[in-house]
């Protein structure tokens, strides 16, 4: 009987140990992710998203890009890695379709798919075409947040 009654506490130290090391684990998860800061968001190009990031005064890129267009692949890749800085969270990208959203293209004076323009305070701040280094499009980002 006191063999059975060892073995009972054993199996519940080690579920206890067990248990903590787990709660241990998913608190540490828990506090790693929120020490995060929000990341650039993404998303695509709608007239009601441009004006509310307008009339919020949000910082915003707009990116014309096409889905067979290497240089656009090119900065995406590199907004794709910038979006992640909480330099730029609260930064909104918005993609334009080169080849479907023609209205929108020429709205923007846009001759060509892979053009970024920044907006600033609601107001045009830097336009950039087929740009594809990672400090040119830094600089593009830097001047729709203000730095």
């Amino acid at each position: 009987m006191g063999v059975i009654i060892m073995i009972n506490q054993i199996k519940a130290r080690h579920s206890t140990r067990r248990l903590m090391l787990t709660c241990a684990a998913l608190c540490g998860m828990l506090f790693t992710g929120t020490s995060y800061a929000k990341a650039a968001s993404f998303a695509p190009y709608t007239e009601a998203a441009f004006k509310a990031a307008l009339a919020n005064h949000t910082p915003m890129v707009i990116h014309i890009e096409a889905s067979w267009c290497p240089v656009c692949k090119q900065q995406q890749a590199i907004l794709d890695g910038l979006q992640r800085d909480p330099h730029y969270a609260t930064l909104e990208i918005l993609d334009v379709d080169f080849d479907t959203q023609k209205p929108v293209v020429k709205q923007f004076g846009a001759t060509m798919q892979s053009t970024l323009i920044a907006y600033h305070d609601g107001q045009p701040a830097q336009r950039a075409v087929g740009v594809t280094s990672r400090s040119a499009i830094t600089a593009l980002l830097n001047s729709a947040v203000g730095s």
